[in-house]
């Protein structure tokens, strides 16, 4: 029998259609992290799982269609996504394309097409997650100026502990201030764009140069302590020098 190396998130609200994909899975290796028929199910399992890679429908049950649920996906955690459905209107592919999705598979699947597709954009996500360990550091030395108390005040990256999202702000933490700005937690970790910063939970983006032990479940800076979510473990430990 084959070791189970990755396991996929299925989101198909067909349950014959559901369990031929898990079939093929399992018969390719692949574990199963759970099978999802709605975005609600989806967003339950990827909290208790660490999944390679979401396979979605776009057509599921609910008020949040594939679509929705592959943003809500790139948004907090850190997979691939592969869309397996019978939609094939323009519209659809631009919306496919702009979510960045890995690959995109049409309905009735063939069982090969769709476990290559799953084994080259698993790969495909490790090459990109190692390649961006080892950049060379960017703009660690870049400062900002953000507004508070009527002012701008300049602050330097590099003096940012870490950023915790508050709905649709974030609140950017030094070792002597806080500050509160407009955007959310994904545009401050783009606009940073430094390899010395990682999320390493959906709420939370640390400089990793201020970690100073890495547990189970957390991250520790000196005497604060942040969630660690298992989604994020595996690439934190590919961003930081081990003995």
């Amino acid at each position: 029998m084959k070791e189970l190396l990755d396991s996929i998130l299925v989101v198909e609200d067909e349950p014959l259609i559901a369990e031929d994909i898990c079939d093929t899975l399992n018969e390719a290796g692949y574990g199963v992290a759970g099978i999802a028929h709605n975005a609600n199910d989806a967003i339950r399992i990827l909290k208790n799982n660490a999944p390679s890679l979401a396979l979605l429908d776009i057509n599921i049950d609910g008020h949040i269609d594939g679509l929705m649920l592959a943003g809500m996906i790139n948004e907090d955690y850190e997979i691939p996504i592969i869309f397996l459905t019978s939609y094939t209107d323009p519209q659809t592919l631009k919306k496919i394309a702009d979510l960045k999705a890995y690959g995109y598979i049409v309905k009735p699947f063939n069982e090969k097409e769709l476990t290559t597709n799953i084994g080259l954009a698993i790969a495909r996500h490790k090459e990109n997650s190692r390649s961006l360990g080892t950049l060379e550091e960017q703009s660690t030395t870049k400062d900002f100026f953000i507004k508070k108390d009527h002012k701008l005040q300049k602050v330097s990256v590099t003096d940012i502990l870490y950023a915790q999202a508050f709905d649709n702000y974030t609140y950017l933490i030094t070792d002597k201030e806080k500050f509160l700005v407009p955007l959310t937690l994904k545009k401050v970790n783009e606009k940073v764009n430094s390899e010395k910063f990682f999320r390493v939970h959906r709420s939370y983006v640390v400089n990793l140069d201020k970690i100073t032990e890495i547990t189970e479940d957390a991250v520790v800076l000196k005497t604060l302590r942040l969630p660690l979510s298992r989604n994020s473990k595996s690439g934190l430990l590919k961003r930081v020098d081990l003995l």
